[in-house]
């Protein structure tokens, strides 16, 4: 689990200096606006609106402003306690360090907001939530330099297939409708989902289904047949087999009481 050591906001001038030392915990840097440049194990790292510099403990480090311009920048810093986070948090594999730029300056200046404002406040649970939002920001990191070398124009067209699916799996969907939203032939939109998502749409879309009947039968009385039917399965049988290969298990393991009690009541 990671521990949480320091969130800022840094406001400074264009003679700003930070004198080289080792840092003693991880560092995840966000730039808001402006111009600095770190130096990391004797590297100069340029940095500008928009940047995301992740620095793992025990770099040495220092930093200087460009002389013209004050610069901006939001960070927080964090200690890694296991090496099961070095799996679930790709960052940290990452040596000497990460650079990228993100492709949602908004969206992330206003997570990094939150954080500090929990951060500061210490309101109740405020540890939780800070917890919860450093994860995600280092998710979105991770997501972004997994994509980084791809191309927006793909990035963009796969996610309005993406969220046009989110808002209509309950219904029919063909490849040909997901085909004619972005204006391209079939298979090209299987290749670049593939390319962008490691899976086809169509695969993403019994992915969303599965997941959303899990949801519906651990927390409703339906039945998995009105399940699978709410979830646009004509045939239960093969909702069945999608689910077992989605989540590992048959339907059934995940029904909650009051859905088995009213399925064998209309078996027998």
């Amino acid at each position: 689990m990671i521990e949480l050591k320091s969130v800022l906001l840094e406001e400074v001038g264009p003679e700003w200096r930070k004198a080289e030392e080792i840092t003693e915990a991880h560092i995840f840097i966000y730039v808001v606006s402006g111009q600095l440049t770190y130096r990391l194990n004797h590297e100069d790292i340029p940095l500008t609106k928009g940047d995301i510099l992740f620095i793992p403990k025990g770099t040495l480090r220092a930093g200087i402003g460009d002389g013209i311009q004050m610069h901006q920048k939001f960070a927080f810093l964090f200690q890694s306690s296991g090496a099961a986070d070095h799996t679930s948090i790709p960052l940290l594999a990452h040596k000497p360090y990460l650079l990228l730029h993100t492709r949602n300056h908004e969206y992330m200046k206003q997570r990094f907001s939150l954080l500090l404002q929990q951060w500061l406040g210490k309101l109740p649970h405020y540890e939780l939530i800070c917890t919860g939002i450093v994860l995600e920001l280092l998710g979105i990191a991770a997501r972004e330099a997994d994509h980084a070398d791809l191309p927006l124009k793909k990035l963009s067209m796969v996610a309005t297939i993406q969220q046009y699916i989110l808002d209509s799996y309950r219904g029919q969907i063909r490849l040909e409708e997901l085909s004619q939203l972005v204006d391209r032939t079939p298979n090209y939109v299987t290749r670049i989902f593939r390319e962008v998502t490691g899976q086809t749409p169509i695969d993403y879309l019994h992915q969303v289904r599965v997941y959303a009947a899990r949801d519906l039968l651990l927390n409703s009385p339906m039945t998995i047949g009105q399940v699978a039917d709410q979830l646009g399965y004509c045939d239960q049988s093969y909702f069945n087999r999608m689910y077992k290969k989605i989540t590992g298990h048959p339907p059934s393991n995940h029904a909650g009481p009051q859905a088995i009690g009213q399925r064998k009541e209309e078996q027998a």
